[in-house]
């Protein structure tokens, strides 16, 4: 009820304001009654004058009586147009006032119910903030893919929505939209880029031959691309090319300036040489500078190294992965098979790396052999 009060208010108020030179009447009745008091003060003027000896009485009279017959054919024209327009003016304000009144609530009242809601209760400030909720990513992204159903064609929405997916941990959804806007638009060293991490977290660390692909068409687009050459070189890592490995990882990051991705590539260095003992940077850039007979023997002998260290201690499974996967890289494939039999006996323990042992195994079995 209070808010029909108010609109009622509001609506008196308004038309009020509206009609209130219409209640007033026109204002030409007014111009006789200053014409009056000018005569007047002319009138007292031209008297002033005759009594000071200024003017004669006849130039007075005659003044006067000018000023009288002027005021008398203002006061006449007055009367006559005041006859004939009192009617028509009277009936025009009634009329005006009788729309402004009746029409403005019939006009306001259905606006108002087909636009308002009367039956919302009062939201104060205080309790709208408290009801905000915070931004639901999930919701979000299922109604951009609602979107992108009905129009696969937005090339603007798959790039929208990939590194959303890739955040929210979606990594095949992420690669799907990466490859989607490569389809629409082209390839660019971004989206290839882009696509090959989407591919490699997919696979949990794993640089398919997928993702190898599309960093190497990245690099073949733009050959001081950072983001690619990072990838391949962990990818030699995988091969067990190690030397090599860190090598290239340490020429990305006297490349690149201060930033978050020199940390991580700093980052895998460390590791790097933490988790196979590798030599200080010098040393390291030296076996990569060796002819290829003598690398790969260095290599070998790494390799080697790895597999004593870690029988005799054991290790992580992706340390055992490096070492199947070195293994396959030097066409020890027997040597492969025993090195995963190893690791499938130091983790059995843990069923997520039984199963990512497995799925390693059935790869090796696919593959022809040498």
């Amino acid at each position: 009820m209070i808010l029909w009060f108010s609109i009622a208010a509001l609506i008196v108020g308004a038309s009020l304001f509206v009609l209130w030179p219409l209640i007033r009447g026109g204002v030409g009745e007014n111009r006789l009654a200053r014409e009056v008091a000018m005569y007047e003060a002319r009138k007292a003027e031209l008297i002033r004058q005759r009594d000071a000896g200024e003017i004669s009485t006849g130039e007075c009279d005659a003044a006067l009586a000018e000023q009288g017959r002027a005021l008398l054919v203002l006061s006449r024209g007055r009367a006559a147009a005041a006859g004939e327009d009192a009617g028509k003016s009277g009936a025009r304000r009634k009329l005006a006032a009788l729309m402004m009144l009746i029409g403005v609530p019939v006009l306001a009242l259905p606006i108002y119910l087909r636009v308002g809601v009367p039956s919302l209760p009062d939201a104060p400030l205080a309790s709208r903030e408290r009801s905000q909720q915070p931004f639901d990513v999930e919701t979000a992204l299922q109604k951009i893919e609602a979107h992108l159903a009905q129009n696969p064609g937005d090339v603007r929405g798959f790039e929208v929505v990939a590194p959303v997916y890739l955040k929210a941990g979606r990594y095949a959804d992420a690669a799907r939209a990466y490859a989607r806007v490569i389809e629409l638009s082209g390839e660019t060293p971004e989206r290839l880029a882009d696509l090959g991490e989407s591919l490699v977290a997919d696979k949990d660390g794993l640089i398919s031959a997928e993702a190898r692909q599309a960093f190497e068409r990245a690099l073949k687009l733009d050959g001081r691309f950072a983001k690619p050459k990072f990838y391949l070189a962990l990818a030699r890592e995988q091969d067990g090319d190690i030397a090599g490995a860190l090598a290239e990882l340490e020429k990305i990051a006297a490349e690149l300036p201060e930033s978050p991705a020199k940390s991580r590539v700093n980052g895998e260095i460390e590791r790097f040489r933490a988790q196979n003992k590798m030599p200080s940077n010098p040393a390291g850039q030296a076996i990569a500078n060796l002819p290829p007979a003598e690398r790969e023997a260095m290599i070998r002998s790494m390799v080697e190294g790895l597999d004593a260290r870690l029988s005799e201690k054991g290790g992580t499974l992706a340390e055992w992965r490096q070492l199947v996967q070195a293994r396959l890289v030097l066409r020890q494939r027997d040597a492969a098979e025993a090195a995963l039999a190893k690791a499938r006996a130091a983790l059995a323990a843990d069923m997520s790396a039984v199963s990512e042992l497995d799925a390693l195994a059935a790869a090796i079995k696919a593959q022809p052999t040498p």
